[in-house]
């Protein structure tokens, strides 16, 4: 499919977005980036931003930091800009998330909320090399995908919920592309939103040499005596 085919889909699919706004797989996201760090000054990059949902929410947090938001779709990010106007820190750009070179750089995070199973599987590579070069050893790169099962399922059972890609990315195939680029993933979680297990959530960064560090010396003193306690607590459960 061309590239200009798929644009245009998303052109089409502007009011869709509005109209489901800030549902509660986004809200459960937002969420995530919160626990894993997402402050006032973070800096990230939003690979897929489409109308700006997702960016509108980042934005309530990032006051002092940036955001660079970018999509394929030339509507989606009219209707962003507009919507966000009045944020001076976020940058938008229409463009192929594959191949995008982004303005700024040291970003924090690296988002792709539901992007990649929309992107040919035939891309990934070349998806992944650029994500690769982009990271530095701070930036954590959050991927939120469906279930590669669930898509199997829909795929014959209700195949008009699909986009126009939609396709299943296997955990297999995304460990050789991170371990060609120098990637590691460091977090992985299978979760439910509407359906049970229908949502994979991983933190992927640049491949790190081990260090032995110990845990206790990183514990300061309450944290040391509650974790004592707390285990001779356990230990003595399965005595």
């Amino acid at each position: 499919m061309k590239q200009n085919e798929i644009s245009e889909f998303y052109d089409e699919y502007v009011q869709r977005q509005i109209k489901t706004g800030a549902n509660e797989r986004l809200i459960s996201l937002y969420k995530r980036l919160l626990n894993g760090g997402l402050n006032t000054d973070s800096k990230v990059l939003e690979l897929g931003c489409g109308v700006g949902i997702f960016t509108k929410l980042l934005a309530k947090k990032v006051k002092n930091g940036i955001i660079e938001a970018v999509d394929l779709s030339e509507k989606s990010i009219a209707v962003a800009k507009n919507e966000l106007k009045h944020k001076k820190n976020i940058h938008f750009d229409v463009a192929d998330v594959v191949k995008y070179k982004p303005e700024n750089s040291g970003f924090d995070m690296i988002t792709l909320m539901d992007v990649i199973e929309h992107i040919p599987l035939e891309h990934h590579a070349e998806l992944f090399a650029n994500l690769a070069e982009i990271a530095t050893e701070k930036t954590n790169i959050l991927i939120n995908i469906p279930n590669p099962q669930y898509i199997g399922y829909a795929r014959i059972n209700h195949p008009e919920s699909l986009q126009v890609i939609d396709q299943e990315v296997e955990l297999f195939t995304l460990m050789q592309h991170l371990e060609k680029n120098g990637l590691e993933l460091a977090y992985f979680e299978k979760y439910g939103i509407w359906e049970q297990d229908d949502y994979h959530f991983m933190v992927i960064r640049k491949k790190r040499n081990f260090e032995l560090k110990h845990l206790s010396d990183q514990r300061n003193f309450s944290e040391k005596v509650f974790h004592k306690i707390t285990t001779k607590i356990d230990a003595a459960k399965y005595r």
